[in-house]
């Protein structure tokens, strides 16, 4: 029997939706072993899950994909609130269908603790963020821009050396007048309490990726830059080309060489190869200028305060 979903924020109720009573009753028992969620409800067909979802109103859905001759993506035409869809499947043939749909991940049976840690910490993480806009969203100051640029000229296949350089050179010009922002401070505690580590990747490694249904090897050092897109990121490559990988930018960061990558903002990281100048802009915050990518990257005031230090 489904309960009424608490409005503790801390933790998440979720209801599980799958056709297969053993499949339900494992996933169960693995999500049991994380505190932040709470499994409030089951059904087995679109009917009695959305019984469930409109009584208990969820913070998430576990769906399976194929619900006996119906599909899970019936069911998320019919549901009315905004609970986070995590694709459960066998399959990996909806995954591009379920990115479209802007679920928050894919999950493949049978589910692994280890991936379904990453699942949860991007629940938390997406229920985090949210709350925070909402706030940030009454905030409409618009900060006045200062005119004094600070521009390093362009160079030519940038030295990590040369690119850690002209970071420096332009943070030097503003001491050490930095000011967290609300979003970053939440960040931090994100980062603090992701405990999830692997091999470091080496700048000379190939990693192997998953984008628009074709796999390949890239090489890390052909990585520009990477951007986040909610729970995705964008890799930008050497040559233009620019691929979307499910992979949050925490993840990122723990993985890749910090010899040449850092991260100059909470939604992008740079490798020091690629760049070419950093102009000062507003709010002691800067623009990053990677060769061949015609628009900069904004550097925000808390990290840019992080690289001095780590710098020094």
């Amino acid at each position: 029997m489904p309960t009424r979903g608490s409005s503790d924020k801390k933790t998440l109720n979720t209801v599980i939706v799958d056709d297969d009573s053993q499949a339900r009753k494992l996933l169960g028992i693995l999500l049991k072993k994380f505190p932040q969620i709470k499994v409030v409800g089951e059904a087995s067909n679109i009917s009695s899950a959305l019984d469930i979802i409109k009584e208990t109103k969820p913070d998430s859905v576990f769906l399976d994909i194929r619900l006996g001759e119906n599909s899970g993506f019936e069911l998320l035409e019919k549901i009315k609130n905004n609970a986070k869809v995590v694709f459960v499947s066998s399959y990996d043939d909806y995954a591009l269908r379920a990115f479209e749909i802007n679920a928050l991940d894919y999950l493949k049976k049978p589910v692994e603790k280890e991936r379904l840690a990453k699942t949860i910490s991007r629940l938390m993480e997406s229920n985090s963020y949210e709350q925070v806009k909402s706030i940030s969203a009454k905030d409409n100051r618009n900060p006045s821009f200062d005119d004094n640029n600070i521009t390093v000229p362009a160079i030519d296949n940038a030295s990590p050396k040369e690119g850690r350089n002209i970071l420096l050179d332009a943070l030097k010009e503003d001491g050490n007048n930095f000011h967290d922002d609300v979003d970053d401070q939440l960040e931090d505690e994100i980062e603090n309490n992701h405990g999830d580590s692997k091999k470091i990747l080496e700048y000379d490694d190939r990693l192997f990726i998953t984008a628009d249904g074709i796999s390949k090897f890239i090489k890390i050092s052909s990585i520009q830059c990477i951007t986040a897109e909610k729970d995705y990121s964008y890799i930008y490559l050497v040559g233009g080309k620019k691929y979307l990988i499910l992979k949050p930018m925490v993840e990122w960061e723990e993985r890749l060489t910090p010899k040449y990558f850092v991260r100059i903002h909470r939604s992008t990281i740079v490798n020091l190869e690629y760049v070419e100048k950093v102009e000062k802009w507003f709010n002691a915050s800067y623009h990053v200028y990677i060769q061949n990518l015609g628009e900069p990257f904004q550097m925000s005031r808390r990290y840019a305060s992080r690289l001095k230090e780590r710098f020094k």
